[in-house]
């Protein structure tokens, strides 16, 4: 199955948005997935130089440090490899909307107006 040209329908971008947006605050996985959605960081930059560097984190954000509440100064966000995140992201896009094969890449592709409106400037 060719995954390059697939895309979450906008009510399954809704429901990212929504549950994200809920649970970032305790959740490991949609803080990750906020985060691939609201900046134009890449997977391997969120979980290398932005996950392990809190000074460049915060220089990243200095104009949205809401954005990652009180973990803005953590040493760490994100303990597990690309791939723990990979497998764990297939396993809810299967149990949210029955995709068994969604990648990172269906994420980024996600127009950022549509799901953050506010999202452009960043």
């Amino acid at each position: 199955m060719e995954r390059c040209g697939r895309n979450f329908t906008p009510e399954q971008l809704q429901t990212i948005q929504s549950r994200v947006e809920k649970w970032k605050e305790t959740d490991e996985m949609a803080l990750l997935i906020f985060l691939l959605i609201k900046t134009r960081l890449k997977m391997k930059e969120l979980l290398g130089w932005f996950n392990t560097d809190p000074e460049k984190r915060k220089e990243y954000l200095k104009d949205k440090p809401d954005w990652l509440g009180g973990y803005i100064s953590a040493p760490k966000l994100f303990p597990k490899t690309h791939q723990a995140y990979l497998k764990q992201w297939k396993r809810v896009c299967s149990q949210w909307f029955g995709i068994h094969e969604a990648t990172f890449e269906m994420v980024r592709r996600i127009n950022r107006n549509d799901v953050f409106p506010n999202a452009a400037s960043s």
